[in-house]
Order: C-alpha cells, then sequence, then structure tokens
C-alpha cells in the first residue's frame, strides 16, 4: 500500500515579496522527499520537523533494518517486542482506521502487495494460489497491543505501514507548528499528502494542481490533502490497469477509479481513507464524508467521477 505517485502539485507557491522571507527544507524520507516552506519561524523549527519526518521514516520503514526497533524487526519475529510509544502509537492507529470508514485499508497486506509488485515488473498477473495463500495469511494474521508500548505480531502476514505512515507524521508536524503558534507553512510530502496551513494572501489559500486533471485545480487552507492514483505506479497488461494499491479481501488489484482526492482535519485518517475509497463505491464514499467530516474528490477517466458539493474545481 506505499504511496509512491505525484497526483497533487502546488501552484504559484509564493509571491516575490514572499519569497525572501521564506524557509524550506527538504529532506528524504517515506522513500520520497518532505519539502517544507514555513512563512513564518525560524531555521530552528525546520530542523525540528526534520527530526521528527527521519524519525517516523525510520521507525515505520518495512524494507530496510536500522537502529531503532521498527516495522521491519516486528514483521521478523512473532516474539513480543518493546516498540517506542512513537511507533506503538502509530501502529495503533494504523489498525483503528477502519472503525473510521477506511475498510479497504488493512496494515497486514504487506505480503501480498509485494508479491504484487514483484509480479507486475514482468508484466504478469499475480497467480491466483499465490494470491489465495497471502490472503489466508492476513486473515490469519493479527496484532496485538499489551501494556507498556508491547507489541505482538500473530502469524505470517506481514506489516506495511506506506499508506498511512506520512499522513500519521504530518499530523506531528502539524501538532508541532500549532505548538509553536506558526500558522503559515506548506509541507508537501511528496505531493501525496500535503499539509496546508494558511498563505499569505488575502483569502490565505493555497491553489493545488491536480495531475490527473489537466489544467485543474482546488483551493484549500488549513488541512492535509491525500491522494491515492494509479497514475504513475499502474501496470496495464491486456485491456485492464492493475495498481499497486491492493484489496485486502481479495486480493485484487483492480482498482475502480484513477484517483481519489481527501481533504481533511487528519492526515492519517486522509491517507488510509484515499486508499481505501480505490475500491469504496460513490455511496459508500458519501457515506464515510458525513461520518468523518471529509470532502472527497473522484477522478476516473480524466474525469471528475465524482465531487463533494463543497468542492470548487478552477480552469488555468
Amino acid at each position: 500500500m506505499k504511496k509512491k505517485i505525484l497526483s497533487l502539485f502546488v501552484i504559484s507557491l509564493v509571491s516575490c515579496s514572499q519569497a525572501s522571507k521564506v524557509i524550506e527544507s527538504k529532506v528524504f524520507c517515506f522513500d520520497t522527499y518532505i519539502s517544507t516552506s514555513l512563512y513564518e519561524g525560524n531555521k530552528d523549527n525546520i530542523l525540528e520537523l526534520e527530526k521528527s519526518f527521519t524519525y517516523y521514516s525510520k521507525i515505520s520503514d518495512n524494507y530496510n533494518d536500522n537502529d531503532l526497533v521498527n516495522v521491519y524487526k516486528i514483521n521478523r519475529s512473532n516474539e513480543e517486542i518493546t516498540v517506542s510509544s512513537e511507533l506503538y502509537d502509530l501502529l495503533k492507529t494504523s489498525f483503528d482506521v477502519k472503525n473510521h470508514g477506511a475498510k479497504y485499508f488493512n496494515p497486514l497486506c504487506g505480503s501480498l502487495a509485494n508479491k504484487w509488485k514483484e509480479s507486475l515488473k514482468s508484466k504478469h498477473i499475480l497467480d491466483e494460489n499465490i494470491k489465495n495463500e497471502e490472503i489466508l495469511k492476513i486473515n490469519s494474521s493479527s496484532l496485538d497491543f499489551k501494556e507498556n508500548n508491547i507489541i505482538q505480531r500473530n502469524g505470517e502476514a506481514e506489516i506495511d505501514l506506506g499508506g498511512i505512515a506520512k499522513g500519521y507524521a504530518l499530523d506531528k508536524a502539524k501538532d508541532y507548528l500549532k505548538s509553536q503558534n506558526i500558522k503559515s507553512y506548506l509541507v508537501n510530502g511528496g505531493s501525496s499528502s500535503l499539509l496546508l496551513g494558511e498563505k499569505k494572501n488575502k483569502d490565505g489559500l493555497f491553489s493545488i494542481g491536480i495531475s490527473d486533471l489537466d489544467n485543474k485545480y482546488i483551493k484549500a487552507k488549513n488541512c492535509f490533502v491525500s491522494t491515492s492514483a494509479t497514475s504513475l505506479q499502474g501496470v496495464k497488461i491486456g485491456d485492464i490497469t492493475y495498481s499497486h494499491i491492493i484489496n485486502p479481501f481479495d486480493g485484487s488489484a483492480i482498482n475502480l477509479y484513477d484517483a481519489v482526492i481527501v481533504i481533511s482535519n487528519n492526515g492519517a485518517l486522509g491517507d488510509a481513507l484515499s486508499t481505501s475509497m480505490m475500491f469504496s463505491s460513490i455511496d459508500e464514499i458519501k457515506q464515510i464524508e458525513k461520518d468523518e467530516d471529509v470532502k472527497v474528490l473522484v477522478i476516473k477517466d480524466n474525469e471528475i467521477k465524482y465531487k463533494n458539493e463543497s468542492i470548487e474545481v478552477f480552469s488555468r
């Protein structure tokens, strides 16, 4: 479920008069670049954000071992493991989002997603027997949360937090910026996850271009904008496009839409919902909007399939 797509980009970021005041940073983590622009604050604030992003990237990494107790280590053990309070809460959040409408988001899809990725690299559809074996692993696995930050993985399914860890880290960034009374900022998490404060202009709104809709953009401020899409990682075999976003129930890699954009007040939830909604019906999406106070835009075949009535789409 790892997100590596570039479906959103910010247009006309700052005016010439603002450019001299902005404090900028770019750090490689979560397998992408996190770009931060602060229009208030100082260099220490930027360094604190870089430190936080790097830390959450390391503890959520399921591909590489490092000096911290991380997901990679958890995936290689069925013993009790004491993790940091930050990783404990990240894992707990990742397994709880199903209760908030993200029913097609499952952190235990790591191995299944990797098998699909390997198969699609060679332009092959994943073997049905392998897919069924992986689904069985998912259904017979779990993660137990115990006292004192102790967790225990049960079963063979591997954990993958790629579809939520970046949004969760942006939640922590928002909390930090609020504690520093910084209101004007933009954090671009590889363009699939944006954290917006207020722009230094009259209405405070940022203009956000949508790659899947030519010359179209939306405006937003003081929110998270999360997107999942097949545009850069989809693989076409015959007449069907297969995605890196996997249905945890039937193992399918065929998404209903080309892209789903979620505007929310919570980065982790927004990221998980944008992933899950790639398999949700429009009626399901509308209900989740009401239940979770989010706004959604759905794209199919370079056209808007559905959008919340409060979202205005502009043309350039």
